[in-house]
């Protein structure tokens, strides 16, 4: 699907709800871009002499992860965002002609 032609459904939304999908979908790709970069953190473990080994190692590793894939999906991420917007724009706008299930 293209963005452009999704789009076509925005102005049948309110800014507040053209905002709330776009924070939503800059959230999944969050969540997207953690779970990506999960195999980079546990294959950079630190030294056991430095507490590598320790459940505070994992916590933080899990936290960084989540940082690191915030500022990548606030910069734009890898375009994962934009697609679920515009996936979820065309579903709006479908919903709000009727032509959507409203199940």
């Amino acid at each position: 699907m293209e963005i452009a032609a999704a789009s076509a459904a925005a102005p049948a939304m309110t800014p507040a709800q053209t905002a709330a999908i776009e924070r939503k979908a800059q959230e999944f790709e969050t969540l997207m871009l953690t779970e990506l970069l999960k195999p980079m953190f546990e294959s950079a473990k630190a030294p056991s002499l430095f507490g590598g080994d320790g459940a505070e190692q994992t916590i933080f590793a899990a936290m960084a992860q989540e940082k690191y894939a915030e500022a990548m999906a606030a910069r734009g991420g890898v375009g994962i965002a934009d697609q679920v917007k515009a996936a979820l724009i065309d579903m709006q706008g479908q919903y709000n002609t009727g032509e959507g299930n409203r199940s």
